[in-house]
């Protein structure tokens, strides 16, 4: 893949992360969303959507919430369905495979997540100043300013990721044992059996109020 297709991608997919806490909060940063427009993109929507779907249900409680930064479920779903779809398009093994090594590249951006956070307060100071001394103007300045920001950091991890992060997966994938493989490719169908389960277990203490225990 060209190097401009894997600028526009990682531009995309820097949008979709985009969404979960900084502008938006339209749902496209969802697992079973972004997988599968990524799907669609590359050719191969099946995978896109059974991957985001196995996401989607083993994370469900992994929600920004207040203070909370959880691991970015968006990147996860679409570096599985970018690095499968660009090596090894329709080939099960390798998706659950890039699943796998897209959880630890997932939690490594969660700490360059939080050092932008932490990068935010500056500016915050900055508009806080700026108010003090009558330039109301810097609120809005902070927010467009904050927000390209993320583009940039995110954008910038994505396209890191899909290159070196491909090369690895590219890599290690083709050195894996037959047994190794058909474990994997047995996983296909399990995964969304636990996930199911895990979606269950997560709501069992609901309580619906036409249904009597």
């Amino acid at each position: 893949m060209s190097v401009i297709s894997l600028v526009l991608l990682s531009l995309l997919a820097a949008i979709c992360s985009c969404d979960i806490t900084m502008f938006g909060q339209f749902m496209i940063s969802r697992p079973i969303f972004s997988g599968a427009l990524f799907g669609y993109i590359l050719g191969d929507m099946y995978i896109g959507l059974w991957i985001g779907m196995i996401i989607e249900m083993l994370w469900i409680n992994e929600l920004p919430m207040g203070s909370a930064i959880p691991v970015d479920l968006t990147m996860m779903t679409i570096l599985s369905v970018v690095w499968t779809l660009i090596s090894f398009k329709g080939v099960q093994s390798a998706a659950i495979f890039a699943l796998v090594l897209a959880i630890p590249f997932s939690y490594l951006y969660r700490e360059v997540d939080v050092a932008g956070r932490l990068f935010n307060t500056k500016i915050m100071h900055w508009v806080e100043n700026g108010i003090e001394n009558g330039k109301e103007n810097r609120i809005t300045l902070a927010v467009i300013y904050g927000l390209l920001f993320f583009l940039l950091r995110a954008g910038i991890c994505y396209f890191v990721f899909f290159t070196l992060g491909g090369l690895i997966y590219k890599q290690i994938y083709a050195f894996l044992p037959m047994e190794i493989l058909f474990c994997l490719k047995k996983a296909w169908f399990y995964l969304p059996v636990f996930g199911f389960g895990v979606v269950l277990f997560n709501f069992r203490n609901i309580k619906f109020p036409s249904i009597k225990r």
